[in-house]
Formats: structure tokens, C-alpha cells, sequence
């Protein structure tokens, strides 16, 4: 007779700074003794207990993979004395220093900038880009709630798309903050990370995003079809996107009342211009939206969309932390979730959960996981030779051939002939001010022709 002592919930911190000429195994012991040097000595056994011991993976670093590697560490229902002060005062905190021969390391647990979540095996087939929404975390918003704290992007995908070099990305949106970041802010902050990491440009992409991740990701691809100069990295991450898979993305906005509670204490917290631009129907979503949708309609797109209600935010008045404990509401609704394409290039999928747990699997039994995988699958078989031929093959058809004789815009809206055709070129958000810019024809045919 015997019992099996299960895992519980875990946290997860990132090492950044280990050298990779060393090998893996090194690395792990030589971080396991740097930790094992800072705990308390009540806190020594656990990293031995099978019940709160702690793990190491070792991953390569998205910068700069053959100087740098990356550090995952798990502790299992504990987190360690040393390392406590940041998770209580994230995301200001900068995270935890320790020298480890010559090289300086850093702890953190906000994942900021782009992490990669296991080495992929050789070839790799494609980049996976994963993006939080607002107010959420770039690792813990894809974590399961079950005891085993799986982590779908990280656990799952390296044993079914182990050819895939995947990432998570995050920025810090915390509502609380006082910080006043715009949509355009946090777009040219992802458009600046992404050219750092995409080491081949003509590697196959699909996105992941929950929430507003959707609209940063709309923003950039926006940004990256108006680049015109080939030498430029983001030329080439509109034509290397093949497939996005958005969940609950608020294309038209949102319920922004429930949010709202975190800054009503404040009539001029600086976020409050951020949730006026989200909530539904909004003049700049709704301008991002026309131009987003008539970019991807080569692209293939699945939006799963939540079928459940979600519990308000409460203040917790012991923990002063807002917690999901309140009334039930739709922060998202079917009709926000979808970008209303054809099936042919929209796929929709409902999902049975709520707007959190949407993107949340406990297991690869998940029904949602299932289909998320089946799409990445057939995503990764299908790219390579689109992609190729959409960076390889010259067009030989005229554009009077390829286009309706009667032009149609690019966004809806009047026509000026004098003009050339309306386009959408930026949409910057302060306030209410948004701009729109106006290409003339034969830069549109250029681009079209591409």
C-alpha cells in the first residue's frame, strides 16, 4: 500500500544572465546552490521534500541564444524568504541580483520582454508569440488553476509542437499603476521586442492572444504592412504571419465598468484615458478593427469566444487585493469576440469557461486545448510553403487583373477620387484625437502588388 503525494500550486520566477557555453546540468546544480545559500535554514528541506521541492529548466535566452541562457525555476507551495519582497511589490520591483562566478543573474517573476518556454528541436518549423491581455501576467495568465499548475504554452506544447520555438511575451498593463501607456505605447514597445528575437525573418509566425493582446497584435500588423523599406525587420512580419489564434479579443471593446473600480478612487488616474479608448464602440477600435480585418483576410484566424459569465472585481479588505469574488457580468460578449469574417477565413469556436479562464488548461484533455492545438498543427504544416512564396514568388499578374476595376477601400468610408483612395495609415489615442492618413494610389497598388 502506498500513496502519492500530489504537486500543488507552484510559482514560477525567471533567471536571466546564465552563460550558455555551460551545459544545462552545470547550470542546475550551480543554480540550485546559489539558491540553497540564501534560504533560511527552516526553509533547506524543502528543496529535498517531494511535496515542495523546487525544479530548473534550462531554455535558451530570445536575445541572444548563444551567449545567454534563461532559468525557469519552479517552487513548488512555497516561495522562499529571499525572494518573497518581490512578488508582493511587483511589477515596480526590478527583481533579485546574485553574482554566479562572473556572471550577475537576475530573479524576477513580472516575465517581462519575450521568454522562450523550451529548446525546440531541430528544424525549427515556426515562432509562436504568445500576448496577455490587460491587467495580466505573461506566465501566470496561461496557467491552469488545477493543483498540477500547468502552464499549456510550456508543459503541453513542447511534447505536441516540440519543432516550435515558443514564446511569451509581457508589458506591464497593471490598472493600478500609475502609468499612462496608450495602445500605441504598448504596440511600439512589442514592435521593438519582436525585432530584437526574430533571428529569421522568413520563419513562420502565429500569434496567440487573450484580450487586449488581440488589439495590440491588430495595432502592429497595421504598423508593420506601412513599412516600406525592405532592410527593416518589421517588413517582414506582416508577409511571416500565417496564423493567429485570439481569444476573447474585444474587437469592438469591452465592459470597461468593472475595471473602472480600480481607478473611481482617482478622478485623474492616468489608466483612465487607456479604458475609455477600450470600452465598446469606441471611435479608435472600431477604426483599427476596419483596417485589421482587411489585412488578414489571406491570414487564417480561429477567435474563441467565452460562453460563461465572469465574477466582478471585489476588494479584498484583509488583502487589500481585488479579487474575482463579485456579481456575475459579460466583460466580452460573442458579438465583440468575433471579427465577423467569412468561415472561410474566420474560424469561431466557443469555449465553455469565462473570459480568465479561457486561456487556462489544466490538461491536454481540455476541450479548447484540443482545438487550439489542431489549428497550430495544421498551421505548422501549411505555413512553410505559403510563406515562401509570399517572400520568394514575384507576382506576374497586372493589377487591373488582379483587382476590380472599381476600387474598393482598404477601410470603409468616403471615397475622395481627388485624394487616391482612403487607407488607414496609424491611429495615434490620446484622448479622443485619432488620425487618419491618406496614401495615394499608386503607393497602394505597391503595396497590394507585394
Amino acid at each position: 500500500m502506498y500513496t502519492t503525494k500530489m504537486a500543488r500550486r507552484s510559482t514560477t520566477f525567471r533567471v536571466s544572465g546564465l552563460p550558455a557555453e555551460q551545459p544545462n546540468h552545470t547550470l542546475e546544480a550551480d543554480l540550485l546552490s546559489l539558491i540553497e545559500k540564501n534560504l533560511l535554514d527552516e526553509e533547506k528541506p524543502k528543496i529535498h521534500d517531494d511535496d515542495t521541492k523546487l525544479t530548473i529548466d534550462i531554455v535558451p535566452s530570445c536575445y541572444d541564444p548563444v551567449k545567454e541562457s534563461v532559468a525557469l525555476v519552479d517552487f513548488r507551495n512555497w516561495v522562499p524568504n529571499f525572494l518573497s519582497a518581490m512578488m508582493e511589490n511587483q511589477p515596480e520591483d526590478p527583481g533579485w541580483q546574485a553574482q554566479m562566478g562572473s556572471k550577475d543573474l537576475n530573479f524576477d517573476c513580472h516575465f517581462f520582454g519575450f521568454t522562450q518556454l523550451y529548446k525546440p528541436k531541430e528544424p525549427v518549423t515556426a515562432d509562436i508569440i504568445a500576448i496577455p491581455g490587460l491587467d495580466g501576467h505573461a506566465y501566470g495568465s496561461w496557467k491552469g488553476r488545477g493543483n498540477l499548475s500547468r502552464m499549456w504554452l510550456r508543459h503541453f506544447l513542447s511534447k505536441d509542437l516540440p519543432h516550435c520555438r515558443t514564446m511569451i511575451y509581457g508589458y506591464d498593463s497593471k490598472i493600478s499603476l500609475h502609468a499612462f501607456n496608450t495602445t500605441m505605447d504598448y504596440a511600439r514597445g512589442l514592435i521593438e521586442e519582436i525585432k530584437k528575437i526574430r533571428n529569421s525573418s522568413e520563419r513562420p509566425l502565429f500569434f496567440i492572444t487573450h484580450g487586449y493582446g488581440g488589439i495590440l497584435l491588430a495595432h502592429c500588423l497595421v504598423k508593420a504592412v506601412q513599412i516600406r523599406e525592405d532592410s527593416d525587420p518589421m517588413a517582414s512580419l506582416y508577409k511571416a504571419t500565417y496564423g493567429i489564434l485570439q481569444f476573447a479579443t474585444p474587437n469592438k471593446g469591452m465592459v470597461i465598468d468593472d475595471m473602472k473600480q480600480i481607478t473611481e478612487g482617482e478622478e485623474n488616474h492616468p489608466r483612465n484615458d487607456l479604458l475609455r479608448d477600450l470600452k465598446l464602440n469606441s471611435s479608435p477600435l472600431i477604426q483599427q478593427l476596419d483596417a485589421f480585418k482587411n489585412l488578414i483576410k489571406d491570414r487564417k484566424v480561429v477567435s474563441f469566444y467565452e460562453t460563461r459569465e465572469t465574477r466582478r472585481l471585489e476588494l479584498d479588505s484583509n488583502t487589500q487585493h481585488w479579487r474575482r469574488t463579485g456579481d456575475y457580468f459579460t466583460p466580452v460578449d460573442t458579438n465583440t469576440s468575433l471579427l465577423q469574417l467569412p468561415d472561410n477565413i474566420e474560424e469561431k469556436i466557443p469555449a465553455a469557461t469565462d473570459h480568465s479562464g479561457i486561456v487556462k488548461f489544466d490538461g491536454q484533455y481540455n476541450a479548447t486545448y484540443r482545438s487550439a492545438l489542431t489549428k497550430l498543427r495544421q498551421f505548422e504544416q501549411d505555413a512553410p510553403s505559403a510563406i515562401s512564396a509570399r517572400f520568394h514568388l514575384q507576382s506576374t499578374t497586372s493589377f487591373s487583373e488582379s483587382r476590380s476595376t472599381t476600387p474598393v477601400p482598404l477601410v470603409a468610408g468616403e471615397l475622395n477620387p481627388g485624394d487616391g483612395w482612403s487607407f488607414y495609415r496609424s491611429m495615434e489615442s490620446n484622448g479622443s484625437q485619432d488620425r487618419i492618413e491618406v496614401m495615394d494610389e499608386s503607393s497602394i497598388k505597391e503595396r497590394l502588388s507585394e
